[in-house]
């Protein structure tokens, strides 16, 4: 479950990222405009990583990670169907705050799901296997753009983050006020 979440979450990101000021250009953006959104939506990680940093510590980690994915996924859609500058800017800054708001759940949540004695091997190979998403995902945006679009690229990041957010909500466990002893106990 770790690693599907890793592998979704840091696979979306960086086929975001790497990608956005290419992709916006090929939208009809100039290369000033496309920077220019860029900047605006990559601050929008700042507040989405304090407002998950907030809500794991009220909702549990889970939840947010969760809640986050399933809005980083309606974001992705968004992206993938608005056209106007307006709503390309607003679904991109959205999807920039949930991303990174992820982020700082799986942090926090993927060293307190195995036990004292895996806890570092077990954050190590999630982390790791989370990297081939990132090596993959400009690789394949590559490919995939000149065939699918817009829409393509954003369509599959979407159902990406879906399929890590039904993972951890159907296999991750629940950390809320638990102790990591009994987290480890359920193992």
């Amino acid at each position: 479950m770790s690693w599907v979440l890793w592998l979704a979450v840091t696979f979306s990101y960086y086929a975001f990222f790497s990608w956005l000021p290419t992709l916006l250009i090929a939208r009809g953006f100039t290369i000033t405009h496309s920077f220019g959104f860029s900047i605006a939506i990559c601050v929008a990680q700042i507040p989405g990583y304090f407002s998950a940093g907030f809500c794991n510590e009220y909702s549990g980690r889970k939840t947010t990670i969760v809640t986050y994915l399933g809005a980083a996924v309606i974001s992705a859609a968004s992206m993938a169907l608005v056209s106007s500058s307006t709503g390309i800017l607003i679904a991109g800054i959205l999807l920039s705050f949930f991303m990174n708001g992820t982020f700082a759940g799986v942090y926090a949540y993927t060293p307190e799901i195995f036990p004292t004695a895996l806890r570092a091997t077990g954050m190590g190979s999630a982390s790791a296997i989370g990297r081939i998403g990132a090596i993959a995902a400009p690789l394949l945006i590559g490919v995939l753009y000149p065939k699918a679009g817009l829409a393509g690229v954003f369509g599959m990041t979407a159902l990406i983050l879906l399929f890590g957010a039904l993972s951890i909500l159907v296999f991750g466990p629940s950390t809320v006020n638990r102790s990591l002893e009994e987290i480890e106990s359920t193992y």
